[in-house]
């Protein structure tokens, strides 16, 4: 085996060709990383000249002491059950990067660490947990300050048509959607790079709402720039003006029938029921002309960057408008993209990360619920494993600790 850089068609080739394929391992993350001023390494093991493993290692920004952390986002790809490779791939990245100033290495690998159902129970099926075990007797720890997902949620895409996944959803996420499509009529729109501040506008009220920090529009127009048909941005609008006419028309239709129902006592309870819908239509005509008067007709609800690379969609970033939640904007971008997936062949689509997983009280729960609603399973990765490459990470670490204890 022989350790060395690689070009961008050999290394993609090669990550091409193996199931931990990722956007993130790609020469597309690659350009968008030293946009952001920072070094990047393609890297691998050839064997009789052909590569059998390869990762795409960059700066983070992070230092300490004059030393640089580095990561192998969703990397390394190789046969982890390997293990001679996988420890010739780990000394010989170390022995490189310590050439580079290194503190640390940080690995994520892009697989699955055991086979979960809906609601994370352990299933028969993969167990890598042995892999884990192999990457700990060489050094690698836990790291759970890992800022990539570990848990995820994920639909199976393969070889199915988008009736029969549609059948598959639970019965109120079905009858959300097809309100979307019936009642509201709402439009999905794809943004164009100079329309990315829309998508922009809805993920800082999203993040501010739910106190999370959101990305920079450099950052969208950057991964609009780098990946171009590997990614997409997307937007679920209301238009006001068709949402009054349907509205409008059933009202007619109630009034119809109101008309051509006899007073017979039978009737009564129907009669009642058609009023009360007739008047709820006629409350909501008057709201969303006031909406109109106030916003303009058509109204942004939700927006959704998805990720489009190798067997699977990627469901990256995303916000709502809270105030128009009852319009089901996201329900709607879903089943959008979860239809192109089964027409295009992809065999996954991976709604990425979920928290709480395990605690109903915790304030993500929802999100996991929301996800839920589409069918899938829970997808939990085998994390975050850091190691150390330098004297100054022990230090580091240390002082870590210390300030733990103060805070506490």
């Amino acid at each position: 085996m022989k350790f060395g850089e690689l070009n961008d068609i050999e290394f993609m080739s090669f990550v091409n060709s193996r199931p931990e394929k990722n956007f993130f391992q790609t020469t597309m993350m690659k350009e968008k990383i030293e946009k952001d001023g920072l070094k990047v390494y393609l890297v691998g093991v050839k064997k009789d000249n052909q590569v059998i493993a390869a990762s795409l290692i960059a700066e983070t920004g992070h230092s300490f002491m004059g030393k640089k952390t580095y990561e192998a986002y969703k990397g390394f790809i190789l046969d982890y059950n390997n293990p001679e490779l996988v420890k010739y791939m780990t000394e010989q990245v170390s022995a490189f990067l310590k050439e580079k100033n290194a503190l640390r290495l940080i690995i994520d690998p892009y697989i699955p660490n055991v086979s979960r159902d809906a609601d994370a129970n352990i299933v028969e099926g993969v167990d890598n947990r042995e892999i884990v075990n192999n990457l700990k007797s060489l050094g690698y720890k836990e790291n759970p300050y890992g800022a990539q997902v570990k848990w995820c949620y994920c639909l199976d895409i393969d070889g199915k048509t988008p009736d029969e996944l549609f059948k598959e959803f639970k019965s109120n996420t079905r009858n959300y959607i097809n309100r979307t499509i019936s009642k509201y009529k709402l439009n999905i729109k794809t943004l164009k790079r100079e329309e990315l501040n829309e998508f922009k506008q809805v993920t800082s009220d999203t993040c501010e709402r739910r106190e999370f920090a959101d990305k920079t529009l450099k950052y969208y127009e950057e991964m609009y720039d780098c990946f171009k048909d590997n990614t997409t941005f997307k937007i679920c609008e209301l238009n006001c003006d068709t949402y009054i006419n349907v509205l409008e028309e059933e009202n007619k239709v109630f009034e119809d029938k109101i008309a051509n129902l006899s007073d017979a006592s039978s009737n009564k309870k129907k009669k009642e029921e058609m009023k009360k819908n007739l008047e709820a239509n006629l409350k909501k005509i008057e709201e969303t002309k006031k909406l109109k008067k106030e916003k303009g007709n058509i109204i942004p609800l939700s927006a959704a960057m998805f990720m489009l690379y190798g067997d699977e969609i990627v469901y990256l970033f995303s916000g709502s408008y809270a105030e128009y939640m009852s319009f089901c904007g996201q329900y709607r971008l879903q089943w959008e993209i979860i239809k192109y997936a089964a027409e295009h062949n992809y065999k996954r689509y991976n709604f990425y990360g979920i928290k709480d997983v395990f605690d109903k009280n915790g304030k993500d729960y929802g999100v996991y619920e929301f996800k839920k609603g589409f069918g899938g399973y829970v997808l939990e990765l085998v994390g975050s494993f850091e190691l150390s490459l330098s004297f100054q990470d022990k230090i580091y670490h240390t002082l870590r600790k210390i300030k733990r204890l103060i805070k506490r």
